[in-house]
């Protein structure tokens, strides 16, 4: 198996079973791969790409830039995620598709997507619920922006990255790659760099979490989803690897 494809597979299965015959389709797809320096832009609001994005290694999010000039993230995206795969059927960017730190990706021509996903039905259903599974996803963060203050937005973010981590098989000692500077997680739970300093410090000191050396250390999972009111139920997947939480020693 191609090192490229083996984040699409292992997400894929998350979501469905996949026979050999499939799991041979897809990593026949042909894929450029890329490595991207920390905010390199992978593609603009309003381009019309021909070919979508697969994370492979590291991060990459989704943003737009408000009216007043702010900046705005819309999703983040871990391997095996295709953040693009919309422009299958929608020509125009309604965001911009930029890395977190350093990253790899894949590259894959709509062309090659949809000649595969044509000789499979089965792999059309496992795309299309990877899509409703993305749009599942911003109902719930519509509910956490509209619901919660800055201490239970980031105590979500914080326990559903840990579930699509946890899935990819990158948690490691109760934490997780999160290389996000404060004005990012700012900007992706809707507070200001000062309001998310005071919240990690409160978090630190509650040992919920920590957030040291680009991870993410999750210190009392049952706090820290009791404070986010986090089910994984909208993540639709079918290995609940989280389950297998054990909370970090004191």
């Amino acid at each position: 198996m191609s090192s490229l494809t083996t984040p699409l597979i292992r997400k894929l299965e998350s979501l469905g079973q996949l026979s050999s015959d499939e799991r041979e389709s897809v990593e026949a797809i042909p894929l450029l791969g890329k490595q991207l320096t920390p905010g390199q832009q992978i593609e603009l609001e309003g381009a019309e790409p021909s070919r979508c994005c697969l994370v492979v290694e590291g991060l990459v999010r989704r943003y737009s830039i408000v009216s007043n000039g702010n900046l705005q993230t819309l999703s983040i995206h871990v391997p095996g995620d295709i953040p693009d795969l919309q422009g299958l059927h929608l020509r125009t960017m309604d965001h911009t598709l930029a890395s977190i730190g350093r990253s790899k990706i894949a590259m894959i021509a709509h062309r090659d997507i949809l000649e595969v996903l044509r000789k499979s039905p089965r792999l059309v259903n496992l795309f299309w619920r990877e899509s409703l599974v993305d749009a599942a996803v911003a109902r719930a963060w519509v509910k956490v922006l509209g619901g919660h203050d800055a201490f239970g937005r980031l105590a979500h973010l914080a326990c559903e990255l840990y579930v699509r981590m946890n899935v990819m098989g990158l948690v490691r000692d109760n934490s997780y790659p999160l290389p996000l500077t404060q004005v990012q997680l700012g900007e992706t739970v809707g507070a200001s760099v000062v309001h998310i300093n005071r919240v990690l410090k409160k978090m630190r000191a509650d040992r919920l979490l920590e957030h040291k050396g680009g991870r993410l250390i999750i210190i009392n999972w049952e706090r820290l989803s009791e404070a986010a009111d986090f089910d994984p139920g909208y993540l639709n997947l079918r290995d609940y690897a989280y389950l297998d939480f054990r909370p970090a020693t004191d």
